[in-house]
């Protein structure tokens, strides 16, 4: 399995992987479900900067709404300083005095801001990124005896000013407001310096545009916290409504698991005594042997989908990965506890089809299960580095996974995506209750 989304290489040989339709009980998912796709996607896309340390907190913390507006924050934050940045450098070259050293300023905030946008959007070193951004902007806060005319006497007008403005603004949105603030705060402070180094015996005209860089950045980070307080609050409606979701599909499994069972009681066990009671009847004991034998059968498979009593998950997981011919590793992060026991056993032989979708079509000898749990949340993922499939090339009459991993959780209110590409390996998430 792996990171990859998709299932079957070997179309040539019937469904290929994981897609037999009937192959085994059943074959490996046609890749992502509907609701897989459907969950894909809503996540954002295309080239958002993968940000340093969000204020937001990690995307796995972090709801749908938190991470679509921090997503969008950060995109457009760092375009718009770019833009800025470099029409700043740019316009503000011509306005310099003459010289080559004022000319080299210009050239390199606008190299040093295409660099950023880089590193930025690349996700690298968030910390020193930060650490270098600010120090290349106090060295220009602390050149403007080079690159600030000196018939330019008002201080908000210059281009260094409008420059950090930008800088300290994108600051706020796309990091955590402690380090953001606290370069606003250099960066005020720098300024000052270098309108003191300028003009050491006027200095102070440049003092109230200082002191509104800091209104500035505080202002952008309330909006910031704003927003995102709202979304947070988005996020956990959506997740309450959820939970009823779930606790609702749950019981609806509940009560189908106990129809079944009663109407399966009604007609074996129940039918035979009715039978067995009826005067004048005259019953073979061998064919009441068998009935009764019947009988017991059929109770027994449907007690696999009774509502009574509880199952250990780990155990139930373990006795599936265990005596294959491949080598499977577990990992199961803290305690998995116990769960309603329809749906151990839905994660149970769902665990067990998708590792012999391995076995038969990943040309691996390997896989890795982990699991995890998160109050009445079990997550369970079977990955390989196989040779993967694409999901959207698989027949229809090759669904057999769909039909059996995917229904088969869904129908305990659970869900089970696939992700698989080919060359990439499989990965099948097992989720119970669906959140």
């Amino acid at each position: 399995m792996g990171e990859g989304k998709a299932p079957v290489p070997g179309m040539a040989e019937g469904c290929g992987r994981g897609l037999d339709a009937g192959d085994g009980e059943h074959g490996r998912s046609t890749g992502r479900s509907k609701r897989g796709r459907e969950a894909e996607e809503r996540e954002p896309v295309g080239d958002a900067a993968p940000a340093p340390a969000s204020a937001a907190g990690t995307d796995e913390e972090s709801g749908p709404a938190e991470r679509e507006y921090t997503g969008f924050a950060r995109r457009y934050a760092s375009r718009i300083r770019l833009v800025a940045v470099s029409l700043c450098a740019v316009l503000g070259a011509a306005a310099m005095p003459v010289g080559p050293l004022p000319a080299t300023v210009a050239l390199g905030v606008l190299v040093w801001s295409l660099v950023e946008y880089r590193l930025s959007h690349s996700g690298r070193g968030s910390g020193l990124l930060l650490a270098a951004d600010t120090a290349v902007m106090a060295a220009l806060c602390l050149s403007q005896g080079l690159t600030v005319p000196a018939e330019q006497t008002q201080h908000g007008n210059t281009w260094v000013l409008v420059t950090v403005s930008m800088v300290m603004t994108a600051h706020q949105l796309t990091y955590p407001p402690v380090p953001a603030l606290s370069v606003a705060v250099l960066l005020a402070a720098a300024d000052l310096a270098g309108a003191a180094l300028d003009r050491p015996e006027g200095w102070t005209y440049a003092l109230p545009n200082a002191s509104w860089l800091l209104v500035q950045a505080a202002l952008a980070q309330a909006l910031h916290r704003l927003v995102l307080r709202r979304a947070r609050s988005a996020d956990a409606a959506g997740a309450a409504a959820a939970r009823e979701r779930r606790r609702y599909e749950v019981a609806r499994a509940q009560q189908a698991a106990e129809r079944e069972y009663l109407a399966t009681l009604h007609d074996t066990a129940c039918a035979t005594l009715l039978m067995v009671s009826l005067r004048g009847q005259i019953i073979d004991p061998a064919v009441l042997r068998a009935q009764a034998a019947e009988d017991l059968r059929r109770l027994a498979a449907a007690t696999e989908n009774s509502i009574t009593g509880e199952t250990d998950v780990a155990d139930a997981l373990r006795a599936e990965a265990a005596g294959r011919p491949l080598t499977v590793r577990t990992d199961f992060s803290g305690e998995l506890g116990t769960a309603w026991h329809p749906a151990v056993v839905a994660l149970q032989g769902s665990l067990g089809e998708a590792l012999r979708n391995v076995e038969r079509h990943a040309g691996v000898d390997r896989a890795t299960v982990t699991a995890s749990r998160e109050g009445d949340r079990v997550l369970v993922t079977v990955s390989d580095e196989g040779v993967g499939f694409d999901p959207d090339g698989v027949p229809e009459h090759c669904r057999g996974v769909e039909r059996s991993i995917v229904e088969r959780m869904a129908a305990v209110g659970g869900t089970a995506t696939v992700d698989s590409r080919p060359g990439a390996g499989t990965r099948i998430r097992l989720e119970w209750p669906r959140v």
